[in-house]
């Protein structure tokens, strides 16, 4: 079970709490708000910097995948992601682009009206990781994804599942023992008062389930 730090924030903000838990974090992601401050040069700091860090991009491509997704393998990226809801095409040129580079795509189930359907289709397009994404914009619904999580699990037991959105010290422990590959946290740790701290106590919950 990995645990993914999205970086949200500025660029040295964003450097700065990345130095402080690095030592707990499995994947580093520059979140969306900062490419869109920064763009593929924020990849291209971070490779240089991290050299051995698995790095993913959240682009959440919706259209021209191979060519988007080929910007940020170039870039340095180990991972990009791309919407569930993006036309079977853009999925397929996507996951071209990273069989083309030897790395990896996440498809983000967020909106995605059947996740169940939708993810067994994304898996057959050779998508390595599907997310199950409670959207910021929904900030009182972040509990749903634990009976998201357990929909997929029963439906697909084998499906390589990452968890986004709202995950904190309230939820890890119960997405945790849904057994998913990867956890995605981002404010917990960047908008705590203690980032370090934050992050030893997240990294310890989720590998408590994991030795369970």
């Amino acid at each position: 079970m990995k645990l993914q730090l999205a970086l949200d924030s500025v660029w040295s903000k964003s450097l700065e709490i990345l130095r402080s838990v690095i030592s707990y974090i499995d994947i580093i992601e520059i979140g969306t708000p900062l490419i869109y401050r920064e763009g593929m040069l924020a990849v291209q700091r971070l490779r240089a910097s991290y050299p051995e860090a698995v790095i993913l991009a959240d682009l959440k491509i919706i259209d021209a995948g191979e060519g988007e997704a080929t910007i940020a393998f170039e870039a340095g990226c180990d991972i990009v992601t791309v919407l569930g809801v993006a036309h079977d095409v853009t999925v397929r040129g996507a996951v071209a682009a990273a069989r083309y580079f030897k790395k990896s795509i996440v498809a983000d189930l967020i909106q995605v009206p059947d996740p169940v359907l939708r993810a067994r289709q994304l898996l057959n397009m050779g998508c390595d990781y599907l997310c199950v994404h409670t959207a910021h914009d929904l900030s009182r619904e972040y509990s749903r994804s634990i009976a998201v999580v357990q929909h997929m699990r029963d439906a697909l037991p084998d499906a390589p599942l990452a968890v986004a959105g709202g995950i904190g010290p309230t939820l890890i422990s119960e997405i945790a023992a849904l057994n998913p590959e990867i956890i995605v946290v981002g404010s917990a740790i960047t908008a705590a008062s203690d980032p370090e701290t934050a992050a030893r106590m997240l990294r310890r919950r989720m590998d408590a389930h994991a030795h369970s």
